[in-house]
């Protein structure tokens, strides 16, 4: 648990605890010209598959109820918080399907400060609704 991010690890800890995911993958997003790779990193994600013997509706419903309920407590905020459901070709027979949340900044001319503050503050109102 020690290579998890501190400033994601509210959102994969309320995650973990509704006992519907296991989450594998965060990033707290890095904003910085100097953080940049060929990867865009001007967000943050956390990256789960359903926990043992949840069906994948769960998750969904999860998901839903999440995005419709931030949204309307929230309305246009400069994070733009998505989730979808990942689909990454393994080999020729098998498809890997990991579910994604994702935190955006919706303005990628701000500061990177800015969009630090902006995502850190939209993952403390995210673990509101878990």
């Amino acid at each position: 648990m020690e290579d998890i991010e501190p400033r994601i690890r509210p959102l994969v800890d309320a995650l973990n605890k509704t006992g519907l995911v296991r989450t594998f993958s965060s990033c707290e997003g890095h904003f910085s010209p100097g953080e940049q790779t060929l990867v865009d990193r001007n967000h943050a994600e956390v990256r789960f598959v359903p926990a043992d013997g949840v069906a994948e509706q769960d998750i969904e419903s999860l998901l839903a109820s999440l995005l419709t309920r931030f949204k309307a407590r929230h309305g246009l905020l400069p994070v733009k918080v998505t989730a979808y459901k990942l689909y990454t070709p393994i080999d020729a027979n098998e498809v890997e399907e990991t579910f994604v949340i994702e935190l955006k900044p919706f303005n990628r001319f701000d500061s990177p400060d800015r969009k630090r503050d902006d995502v850190d503050r939209a993952i403390e109102q995210v673990i509101l609704f878990f």
